[in-house]
């Protein structure tokens, strides 16, 4: 889901693209044209004054909707993003949270209804600060709504996670790594089996870190969500020393680079097919 001005401004081309007063009247009109030039009706700049006539009307449609009515299916493109988020969210945030207290992950568990209040929060100081009808405030919107859906990602993958490790005892693990250890002459069979405990051990383990460093990238998550909050406040504030140009600048930058430590935390979706064929 890409929230920026760019996607918005490219989403909008296209959908004007596609637009019927975009579309048809080229197309009649060169059909038009072909068919009058096959049966010798007019002559051929005639047929091609036509093709022209209604290629340049349906151009003329794409600038006036792009040009002056831009602004609308920029936010149109914005509201179908919006819509999706929600039933996603909708969706996830339920789950997440029965699987999580199902797992005993009480941080996880928090974190799902922490996003949740503080992206309410962001909503309340954005509507107070900018008009929902500003672009802008479509977009902040949008990227805190990224960074609310990498923090359920993020959870999504813990879930996966602490499965893996439902029928792991991490302490039984390393009471009986301990005792093969300690054991004065140990068989091959002991080598085996400390061996194997070892590498049980070691997955357990770094399972654990991944863990642990997902429910930590999520409260790094719900602090930028504050400093976003925090910032958008002093817009207008009139004693800032920043102009409200440069405070919005501040807030969206630090959506923004959340956004981008989250993708890089994010593991690669890949079916089993396309991993088989490497």
């Amino acid at each position: 889901m890409d929230f920026s001005e760019a996607a918005a401004r490219r989403a909008a081309f296209y959908d004007l693209l596609q637009h019927p007063l975009t579309l048809w009247p080229p197309a009649v009109a060169a059909a038009t044209a072909v068919g009058l030039s096959l049966f010798a009706t007019v002559s051929t700049p005639v047929s091609a004054s036509i093709a022209a006539g209604g290629l340049a009307l349906g151009a003329a449609n794409w600038a006036y909707r792009f040009f002056w009515l831009g602004d609308a299916y920029t936010q149109r493109h914005y509201a179908k993003l919006h819509e999706e988020f929600e039933r996603m969210k909708q969706q996830k945030s339920a789950e997440l949270a029965a699987d999580l207290k199902k797992l005993g992950c009480k941080q996880g568990q928090t974190q799902v209804g922490q996003f949740e209040d503080k992206f309410q929060n962001l909503i309340a100081v954005f509507r107070r600060m900018l008009s929902e009808n500003e672009l802008t405030f479509s977009r902040f919107i949008g990227t805190a709504e990224q960074v609310y859906r990498s923090g359920l990602e993020n959870l999504e993958r813990v879930v996966i996670l602490l499965l893996n490790l439902q029928d792991m005892n991490r302490d039984d693990l390393a009471e009986r790594i301990s005792v093969l250890e300690k054991k004065p002459a140990r068989t091959h069979a002991d080598e085996t089996n400390l061996k194997a405990l070892k590498d049980q051990a070691g997955v357990f383990d770094q399972t654990w870190q991944e863990v642990e460093d997902l429910l930590a990238g999520n409260e790094e998550a719900l602090a930028t969500m504050d400093k976003a909050g925090n910032a958008a406040i002093r817009i207008k504030d009139r004693s800032a020393s920043q102009t409200p140009r440069e405070i919005m600048a501040e807030a969206m930058g630090l959506l923004d680079q959340m956004i981008v430590r989250a993708n890089n935390r994010q593991v690669p979706a890949i079916t089993l097919e396309q991993d088989l064929k490497k």
